[in-house]
This record gives C-alpha cells, sequence and structure tokens, in this order.
C-alpha cells in the first residue's frame, strides 16, 4: 500500500501528470490499433494497381496468390531488381515520389526482425504505422489545453474513429494513404502547441511546417491543407527571448516611450515576419513539390475531369468540349477512363492540344460558367464521402476463408454514421462543415478566452476549411474516377471535426475564468454572450473588485 500510495502521489504533482498520460493513452492506443488489426486474422486494404509504383523503389514485387490483385490483401513481397520505366509513374520513367516510401523502407528493415521469410511483409508496416499513430495520440493529448479528463475523452475519440473500418485498413496496403493520415495528425498536435500560448517561436512555426510537409509529400491532393493551417501560423505574433531580454533591460533604464498607431502597427508586422516568410517558403517548397511529380499525373487528371466527370454529368458532350476549348471529335471518349488511350495506336486528333492547352483555370472558368455542373458534381462528391470506402478493395487474407472483395466490420462507428447521413448529406454535411467553421471562428476570436481556448477554436477553424478544400481538390483534379477512394480524407477530416467538436465545448466552459490567461494579463471586460456563464462572470466581477479594495487599504 505504500508503494501504492508514493505512486499515487507521484502521478498527482500537476508537472507529472500531463506526460505520465499521454504517454499511457499513446502506448494504449497503439496497442489497440494493434489488436484492431490483427486480432482474428490480419486484414489491410488490397492494392488498386497503384501500390506498385512505391514498392517497385525498394526493389521488390508482390509475391503471387493465385487470386485477383483487388481481391484479397497480398502483404507478401520478394525482393526484385525493376529497371526503368518498369518502376515509374503509369510507365513515364519519372519516379513517384511520396514520404508513405519511409514508412515502407522502415517496414522492410524490420521485416526479417518479426521472423518473415520474405523481403517484406505489410503486416509489419501494419505495426510501424500503428507505433507513429500512438505517437501521434500522445502529441496530442500533450498539447491539447484541457482538462485531463477532457484530453482522455477527445484523444479517445480520435482514436475510435481511426479505428474504424474505413480508415484503419489502410495501415496495411502498399498505398501512400497512410503517412498522409498520420501526418493529419500531426498537423493537430503541431496547431494545438502552436497557439496555445498569446505568442509563438519559431520552433513552432517549423514543427506545423514540417507536419503539412510531411502530409503534402505523402500524396500531393493534400496540398489543399494551406486552407486552414496558414491563416493559423499568421495568427500570433513571433517572440523572440533576445528581444524579451533587450526590452527587460530598456525598462530599467527608464519608462518607454507611449507607442502610437504607427509604432504599433509597425511592431506588429515585424513579429508576425517570420512566420511570414516560413509560410511562403513552405508553400513555395510544397508547390515545387507538386510540380516535380510526374506529368502523367496531370495528364489523367485532366482527362478524367473533362471525360468521365463534365461531359457524362452534361448533356451534349460537344458543346462542352468547344466551351472547354477542346477538339470535338474526341467526343467519343465520353464516359471513359485514360485506359481507353492506352495501348498501340496513333494519338487521336486534337488530343495533343488538349494536353498542352488544358489547365486547372479553364476546368474552373467552366464550372463557373455552367454552374449546374456544380451541383452534379458536389452531389456525387457528397454521397462518396457517405460511402466512406471503396467497395472494390477486399480487405482479407486469402488464407482467411472469406469471399473474394470481402469487406471487414470490426469497428463500424464512422461508416455507419455515414451511411445514416446519406439521405440527408446535403443538410448534415454542410451545417456540420460550415458550423463548425463558424464555431470555430467564435472561439478563436472571443475576448474572454484566452489563448489556450482559442487555439481550440482555431483549431476547428483549421479542420473545417482543410476538409472543405478536400473536397473540392478531390472534386477538381481526378474527378468521378474512384471518387470513394480519393476522398478519404475528407472522410477522416469530418471523423476529426467530431473530437474536435467534443474540445470546443470544453473550450467553452473556460469562458470567463481568469486562470486561463497569463500572468499580468487583465481579464477583458467585454461581457458574456451565454447565460449559463454571467454568474461566473459576476463572480469574477466582484473578486477582481474586491481585491482592488483591500490594495487601497492597505497602509503605505
Amino acid at each position: 500500500m505504500t508503494a501504492v500510495r508514493r505512486t499515487w502521489s507521484w502521478l498527482a504533482e500537476p508537472g507529472r501528470r500531463i506526460p505520465v498520460v499521454s504517454t499511457a493513452l499513446g502506448v494504449l492506443w497503439t496497442a489497440i490499433m494493434l489488436a484492431r488489426l490483427f486480432v482474428g486474422g490480419a486484414v489491410g486494404l488490397a492494392d488498386n494497381f497503384d501500390g506498385h509504383r512505391l514498392m517497385c523503389q525498394l526493389q521488390v514485387a508482390a509475391v503471387p496468390n493465385g487470386h485477383d490483385t483487388w481481391a484479397y490483401l497480398n502483404p507478401v513481397y520478394d525482393t526484385h531488381v525493376w529497371y526503368g520505366e518498369a518502376c515509374s509513374a503509369g510507365g513515364t520513367g519519372e519516379p513517384y515520389l511520396s514520404s508513405q516510401w519511409y514508412f515502407l523502407w522502415l517496414a522492410k528493415l524490420l521485416t526479417p526482425v518479426f521472423g518473415f521469410d520474405h523481403a517484406l511483409d505489410l503486416r509489419v508496416l501494419g505495426v510501424v504505422v500503428s507505433v507513429f499513430f500512438g505517437l501521434a495520440i500522445g502529441l496530442i493529448c500533450a498539447a491539447l489545453p484541457l482538462p485531463v479528463w477532457v484530453r482522455v475523452l477527445v484523444v479517445s475519440l480520435i482514436g475510435l474513429f481511426t479505428a474504424d473500418s474505413t480508415i484503419a485498413p489502410y495501415f496495411v496496403s502498399p498505398l501512400s494513404e497512410p503517412a498522409a493520415l498520420i501526418g493529419m495528425l500531426l498537423i493537430v498536435a503541431a496547431l494545438l502547441r502552436l497557439l496555445r500560448r498569446n505568442f509563438v517561436t519559431v520552433a513552432d512555426l517549423l514543427l506545423v511546417s514540417a507536419a503539412v510537409l510531411w502530409t503534402v509529400m505523402a500524396k500531393t491532393q493534400t496540398i489543399t491543407m494551406f486552407a486552414g493551417v496558414l491563416p493559423a501560423m499568421l495568427v500570433r505574433p513571433v517572440r523572440f527571448p533576445w528581444l524579451e531580454k533587450l526590452r527587460r533591460t530598456r525598462r530599467e533604464l527608464g519608462p518607454e516611450p507611449p507607442r502610437g498607431l504607427g509604432r504599433r502597427a509597425l511592431v506588429g508586422a515585424l513579429r508576425r515576419a517570420p512566420a511570414v516568410v516560413i509560410c511562403g517558403l513552405l508553400v513555395f517548397g510544397c508547390v515545387q513539390f507538386a510540380s516535380s511529380q510526374s506529368r502523367w499525373l496531370t495528364e489523367i487528371y485532366h482527362f478524367h475531369q473533362v471525360f468521365g466527370t463534365i461531359l457524362p454529368l452534361g448533356s451534349d458532350p460537344r458543346q462542352d468540349l468547344r466551351d472547354l476549348g477542346v477538339d470535338e471529335s474526341l467526343a467519343r471518349y465520353d464516359g471513359e477512363s485514360i485506359l481507353a488511350l492506352s495501348g498501340p495506336g496513333e494519338v487521336p486528333q486534337g488530343y495533343r492540344e488538349f494536353l498542352d492547352d488544358m489547365s486547372m483555370t479553364r476546368i474552373v472558368e467552366f464550372y463557373a460558367t455552367h454552374p449546374a455542373r456544380i451541383f452534379a458534381v458536389l452531389d456525387r462528391g457528397l454521397d462518396a464521402v457517405t460511402q466512406a470506402r471503396p467497395g472494390y478493395l477486399g480487405n482479407y487474407l486469402p488464407d482467411s476463408e472469406k469471399p473474394a472483395y470481402s469487406q471487414e466490420n470490426r469497428v463500424f462507428a464512422g461508416g455507419a454514421l455515414f451511411t445514416l447521413f446519406r439521405p440527408v448529406r446535403w443538410v448534415v454535411f454542410p451545417v456540420l462543415w460550415l458550423g463548425s467553421l463558424a464555431l470555430g471562428a467564435w472561439l478563436a476570436l472571443h475576448r474572454r478566452l484566452g489563448a489556450a481556448g482559442r487555439s481550440i477554436g482555431w483549431l476547428l477553424v483549421a479542420l473545417s476549411l482543410n476538409t472543405v478544400a478536400q473536397l473540392a481538390s478531390v472534386l477538381l483534379s481526378d474527378g468521378l474516377n474512384d471518387i470513394v477512394k480519393h476522398s478519404v480524407f475528407v472522410v477522416y477530416g469530418t471523423f476529426l471535426l467530431f473530437p474536435a467538436l467534443v474540445a470546443a465545448f470544453g473550450a467553452i466552459d473556460k469562458i470567463g475564468r481568469p486562470d486561463q490567461f497569463l500572468p499580468g494579463q487583465k481579464l477583458p471586460n467585454t461581457g458574456v454572450p451565454w447565460p449559463w456563464q454571467r454568474k461566473r462572470a459576476r463572480q469574477v466581477t466582484s473578486a477582481v473588485r474586491g481585491g482592488e479594495r483591500e490594495r487601497e487599504l492597505e497602509p503605505v
């Protein structure tokens, strides 16, 4: 009993409580994810032929199992030397770049350690990604500016939605999604760390930038993470310790002259200059990475957008092509995929001009002049979000005695919820996304809320903007082609909104509390809009006034 009491007293100290709880939750959710992926038989996601462009860079090839590639998860790969176009994006000779390569490289390195006979086993990848998932959970728990029990609730909801059958199977797959999913969690942790104070440091900004770079480099469609992250990076002034020391020294020499409006504006601009520079470098780096990807990917996106999305959703393909400035003779590819152009044969008339002239700007202009088409493609996008996961890819091993293309449903909370949303998708998702954005903006700008509480508001704003921008990215890039699989980040971003909303209610409870402000910072007197907070505001005001009276009565 003495040892238990000593342990409990050790854990009860505020300085140790958060690190211990965060570490425990990270370890716990790593174990839960491993059990979810492997207990009762391993589950994952079958390859849709995109996995080869990453796996070949590790000089491995899938071991045939006698089934269709899409039917079952095929986790084993043997050593194979690939040369030239055999290992490239679409046979172009250009490499496919993704930060997922590092996860796969680590899994290949650890495969012999786990006792597997092949060069690479994707089940080891599941272990690697689960460990990083647990690390992200622990970091989020440590960064949340909320009571311990609220932190546990929020990160447990994040863990539950990540373990959902729409998300977790990606952890055991040769695709590039796992690195991006983990990157989204790291962005959440980095943003909370960045915004929990009234100032930021260069190190905070660099951590957010690193998380964004990792996510964008995993899959270029996630470049829309800028939508929510950049405003959050610019909202707080940057603090330099050496500058604060200089200011203290100056105060000791005498009182500072009063600051005018121009001087305050100049100081504010200078304090945000490092953030502006880092954001500029971040945008430049991500755009450069996206442009360095194979031009073949751009060709696929433009072909599927025009011939697989715009034309099938309209009634006059030739007129649509004229509006796009494309040769009308290409209307015969209406509803086709890029595979219709594969194989020997001459390049169709007008196709080279299509490749040279088609751009994202022209596609956006077409939708702007055809608003009815916007609603048609958006309806397909919302329907894809409710489906949540591709139905043509199996989740089980060939020896699992499950039928081909079977999908597992061990954890189906998020998927089942989205299925219920399908009939009312035009109501639920706009309300959820825009409502979260409005609530987050209200919290982020609330003057009776400290920086820690406002950080939850900025997180809601970032998640909402990222999710909506990601949906736009999916609809404007590859269009309706494989749209359910491409919507995985929209699905996961929406999942993350639910625990973020729980955190927001925890932040609302902080409104009006004096203990949330830093020492020396006055409590703003702006009124509290929530009726149940008025009593607390009156108590705080009375306590402040009582303290002022006591100081006035003290003998000099």
